[in-house]
């Protein structure tokens, strides 16, 4: 039995927080039964190139495989009663439609909690339901630039650079999974439902929470740092070899004592300027430009093993097929795959993330062609044959 096994989630997301979201609530054991709008779908179907399959780009099968695909027109008179059905037997709501539509639907938490009051009922917006920026449209890099998580990003000397990947949308997601596990831990408590806010806003700023403190005591925004880590000194930044670039993390005196043995200088211990940890820290240019001597000759992939057994922290820089490919992550299982329809072979997923010593997260599930389900999950909830037949005619579902 898996965790969330027996637990009903509606899904009426689209994009990526949401299906984000409620993909790892899936992964968990969670039936997932994905609202889609009949004829087009979640936008994310028809999201960048995919492959020549039709309304399966690959982020729409990232966040979305494993859940079961029902068409619904939210707006449609016949679909009260469908809604009311799936929301009386469910446990979990998500959406993540602007502030207010839901509403206007009559899907937000208080007409759904007149039908089932254990509901958890979860928001994911931009900016959260409440302030004077709720109603402000957003997507990822919008939120990184307003959260000041683009502003801590790139080299200093040049401009703002925004995150490679949606980190803010990821994240959101993510937290939002978070919050409904311990809202289903609080209603095992209370017997009660709860409703959720989450905005991405919020959750760009739970990634900087590190440096929050330092900020508000000192009233000046935060540097950026390229390359160098946390502390800003020269044993822990990103080096350029002859096979590309490696990262290290000599922090402390006995890390950067190791470094110096490995790289064969130990005569930069020797020298007054770096003899101790204050001196490098003073001294921090000239020892950045001996360090990058030394490592400009030397290989990557060489070092990160010599440096790891001398317990510095080490790394090559990667392109992701390289990390996807390494015999270290191939060897813990950490990727799922998925069914798509289309493809001969399974197409790769990420997993969970985290692994269960029995019973833990799916490892293997598909991806559902729009409204693959729709039939199924209305025969569940009572609907007759007829019924389904009326409801398809009058284009409900």
């Amino acid at each position: 039995m898996r965790p969330l096994d027996g637990i009903k989630v509606l899904d009426f997301t689209h994009a990526l927080a949401g299906p984000f979201c409620t993909y790892h609530l899936g992964l968990l054991g969670a039936d997932v039964v994905k609202i889609e709008r009949p004829g087009f779908g979640d936008d994310f179907r028809h999201y960048t190139a995919h492959g020549g399959l039709k309304m399966m780009s690959g982020p729409f099968i990232a966040a979305n495989a494993g859940k079961r695909s029902m068409t619904l027109d939210l707006k449609a008179p016949a679909a009260r009663e469908v809604i009311r059905r799936l929301a009386a037997r469910s446990d979990v709501v998500v959406e993540n439609f602007r502030p207010g539509v839901a509403k206007t639907l009559g899907l937000d938490a208080a007409s759904l909690h007149a039908i089932n009051p254990k509901l958890i009922y979860a928001s994911i917006s931009g900016f959260g339901q409440t302030g004077e920026m709720r109603d402000w449209p957003a997507i990822d890099h919008i939120v990184q630039a307003v959260s000041g998580l683009m502003q801590v990003n790139g080299e200093p000397e040049q401009d703002p650079l925004r995150i490679g990947i949606p980190v803010a949308d990821t994240f959101s997601g993510f937290l939002a999974a978070y919050s409904i596990l311990a809202a289903l831990l609080q209603r095992q408590h209370t017997g009660t439902g709860q409703v959720i806010d989450v905005g991405m806003l919020d959750a760009a700023l739970v990634m900087m929470s590190q440096i929050i403190p330092g900020v508000a005591l000192t009233r000046e925004p935060p540097k950026r740092s390229g390359n160098r880590g946390f502390r800003m000194v020269a044993g822990s930044d990103t080096y350029k070899t002859r096979d590309g670039f490696i990262c290290v993390g000599a922090n402390w005196p006995p890390q950067f004592e190791a470094l110096c043995r490995v790289l064969g200088e130990e005569k930069l211990l020797a020298d007054p300027r770096f003899s101790d940890d204050a001196g490098r820290v003073k001294n921090t240019v000239a020892l950045r430009a001996e360090l990058a001597r030394a490592f400009a000759d030397k290989s990557a992939e060489e070092l990160e093993a010599k440096l790891a057994a001398a317990k510095v922290p080490a790394g090559k820089v990667r392109n992701l097929l390289d990390a996807m490919t390494h015999p270290h992550v191939v060897e813990r299982g950490f990727f799922n795959t998925t069914d798509v329809p289309g493809l001969k072979e399974p197409a790769m997923l990420a997993g969970a993330g985290f692994q269960f010593a029995h019973d833990g997260p799916v490892r293997k599930n598909a991806v559902a062609s729009l409204s693959q389900h729709t039939d199924e999950v209305l025969t569940e909830l009572g609907f007759s044959g007829s019924d389904i037949d009326g409801l398809r005619r009058s284009g409900s579902v």
